[in-house]
């Protein structure tokens, strides 16, 4: 068995003063690796990656690390394999729209340098400070605006990938228009590593929208505002996104949030004032937010609360046609009744994503997610783990059985022969 001082030397030796021992910090879910190595360019990553497949290695690629905690437990992990060296703008072209990075860049920096020229990616999921590029890729969430802009394969363009064998390939392109096929971008986007490394990604870009506003309503009925998201999907209106949110706390009514972005207030002001007349008496007491009062509201909404690590906890997601919300969201108040559990939630009803949170015993928990799970697939949905406490580890499958598994171990096979690169994380423990 290889020590850490001694394969720390022999990585060296390829990437100088870019390796380190690891440290607990860097486990993943429970596997303590050896070594962290922080490549600053595409051919020394490419070369770590040629010595670890032939030696029989295991790497675990790594962004911000801000979801380390999603899917299985790897079924080794010698070398944490981080991206935070590669954290480049490449290219950046306004007139174009398109921006080509470094997957170690933080998301943030990225949206931070594309206002500066009035755009923006167009991608708003609830991240962790420190979230990267690569990981927004490698995990494909979304945010309540992908109503309007889509996901992350969407707005994705083209990619440079490292394979486990050292190979360097480049799949779409950086041009909106570009019709040379986007298989590769789209296989990588959500295969959370296993596949190969991504290095740089293009993607297409937005205008930042000049007005902004949001109305806000409540009922004490979910199922009153899930029928108000169907009224407003089924009219002309196109807001940018549509939240339905759980109760703060126990007795108080749930939210409808509607956002309308546009290039003109007057847009804005007609579509506000055309969902008023669809919503009614609900509309009645609606609120309507704007400027630094809407950022905050929304800015709120994106935090994603630190658990308590006192307690046992997971956190799900499940995508759904959207009219199917209603009835799963209904389920998941039975689960959480039955299996004693406390919960938060957030639908972005305009899509058919909801996220919970659940808290509650271990064996409860895992109960609770194979009722969920089972009544996601019934309304041909599906629902994921994105995370959860350490004593859920082995109790939980967060993927489950997707139809296509025996497809995708044989996409698997051929990318990675040799199981280099996350192994056992992904779904089925590919």
């Amino acid at each position: 068995m290889t020590s850490a001082a001694t394969l720390q030397t022999k990585l060296e030796e390829i990437a100088p003063g870019q390796v380190r021992p690891a440290e607990a910090g860097d486990a993943v879910l429970g596997v303590q690796p050896l070594v962290v190595a922080e490549p600053t360019s595409a051919e020394t990553l490419a070369a770590l990656l040629v010595f670890a497949d032939g030696q029989g290695l295991k790497v675990l690629p790594r962004g911000g690390g801000t979801h380390a905690g999603m899917g299985l437990p790897p079924s080794g992990g010698d070398i944490v394999l981080s991206l935070a060296g590669l954290n480049a703008i490449v290219e950046h072209a306004p007139h174009d729209q398109t921006v080509t990075v470094q997957t170690g860049l933080p998301v943030a920096t990225l949206q931070e340098h594309l206002a500066r020229t009035g755009q923006w990616l167009a991608l708003d999921p609830p991240l962790r400070p420190g979230a990267t590029v690569g990981g927004l890729i490698a995990t494909a969430v979304a945010g309540p605006r992908r109503l309007r802009y889509g996901g992350v394969r969407d707005q994705i363009l083209g990619v440079q990938v490292a394979l486990a064998d050292g190979t360097i390939a480049r799949g779409g392109g950086k041009v909106v228009k570009n019709v040379a096929g986007y298989d590769l971008p789209k296989l990588f986007t959500g295969a959370l590593g296993t596949l190969g490394v991504v290095l740089s990604a293009s993607f297409r870009l937005y205008p930042l929208p000049a007005d902004s506003r949001t109305l806000v309503c409540s009922a004490q009925s979910v199922a009153t505002l899930c029928k108000a998201v169907q009224t407003i999907t089924a009219s002309t209106l196109t807001p940018t996104a549509i939240d339905v949110l759980g109760p703060e706390q126990d007795g108080q009514p749930s939210r409808l949030a509607v956002r309308f972005q546009s290039r003109t207030e007057r847009a804005v002001t007609a579509q506000l004032a055309t969902l008023r007349a669809l919503l009614g008496t609900l509309a009645d007491d609606a609120e309507t937010l704007d400027g630094a009062a809407e950022a905050d509201f929304w800015r709120t909404l994106d935090e994603i609360a630190a658990p308590d690590t006192q307690l046992c906890w997971l956190d799900v997601r499940t995508a759904l046609m959207p009219g199917e919300v209603a009835g799963w969201l209904a389920a998941l108040q039975s689960a959480a009744q039955e299996h004693a559990l406390t919960l938060r939630w957030r639908a972005h009803a305009g899509h058919g994503t909801v996220r919970a949170r659940l808290v509650g015993q271990p064996d409860a928990l895992a109960a609770a997610v194979q009722m969920l799970r089972e009544a996601a697939e019934a309304a041909r949905g599906a629902l994921v783990v994105e995370e959860y406490a350490p004593a859920l580890i082995g109790r939980i499958d967060p993927w489950g059985t997707p139809a296509a598994l025996d497809l995708m171990r044989r996409v698997k096979a051929q990318f990675d022969p040799h199981n280099t690169l996350n192994p056992g994380r992904f779904v089925g423990g590919i």
